[in-house]
């Protein structure tokens, strides 16, 4: 059975895809339980041929630059699995994520979605800190390797295509009004700075932060206002 599908989104990160495809397709998951599909935004450098080179291991869909909100919402209209994940394509990971947050989703329909702290790592792979996941506000800034229900995010009409930075901090808000989420402590996840990230441009994500939070009527003191999450336990906004 079909339970999840991993969507990995891709601008011109050929000097990244093929080490994030790998690590997907080597999941202790068994293979007829989850698909990978890999929306390419338009990239102008040899991301298609390194796409291509693995076959039918994964359903590639091919669009013109639009962002990565809409090519996130395109993979998210694709999939066919009832859980979701989106992964950067320039990150990678742990090989056995995918079967322990699976599980952790089917088994509890209490849990709206499911998520797990982080290794930050370098260009050549070395770890440089653990990212703990244990406050929302974390969580605001890491939006991929969550595991969603797919009929939630369609319920919430998906990623707002208007915002192209934050586009994870504005689902999460919507999301968390609705459903509680569940941490794994376990750094699953390999997230990787480099110059050309686009979490790496703060000014500019910074700002898209204030667009959002006024879309939303949050602003710095705003942890009454939105639903909070530590540790897989909705809490009153003390951290």
């Amino acid at each position: 059975m079909l339970k999840v599908s991993v969507i990995v989104t891709n601008y011109n990160y050929s000097s990244f895809i093929g080490r994030c495809l790998r690590s997907l397709l080597s999941q202790s998951m068994p293979t007829e339980e989850y698909e990978v599909i890999v929306v390419d935004d338009g990239s102008t450098d040899n991301s298609r041929e390194i796409i291509e080179s693995f076959g039918d291991k994964i359903n590639a869909i091919y669009v013109e630059n639009g962002g990565v909100a809409k090519a996130s919402n395109i993979g998210i209209q694709a999939a066919k699995g009832p859980f979701v994940m989106r992964v950067d394509a320039d990150d990678y990971v742990n090989p056995h994520m995918l079967l322990i947050m699976s599980e952790a989703l089917f088994w509890n329909p209490d849990f709206g979605f499911v998520y797990c702290d982080h290794f930050r790592v370098d260009e050549r792979e070395e770890r440089v800190e653990r990212i703990r996941l244990n406050t929302v506000d974390k969580l605001y800034n890491h939006g991929a390797g969550i595991l969603f229900r797919k009929a939630n995010l369609e319920s919430l009409g998906l990623y707002d295509v208007d915002i192209d930075n934050c586009e994870d901090f504005d689902l999460l808000i919507r999301y968390l009004k609705n459903w509680d989420g569940y941490h794994v402590k376990m750094p699953l996840y390999r997230y990787t700075q480099h110059g050309n990230s686009l979490t790496d441009n703060i000014e500019q994500r910074t700002e898209r932060e204030k667009t959002v939070r006024e879309k939303h009527n949050l602003y710095p003191d705003y942890t009454h206002e939105a639903s909070r999450i530590l540790d897989g336990k909705k809490i009153d906004g003390q951290e």
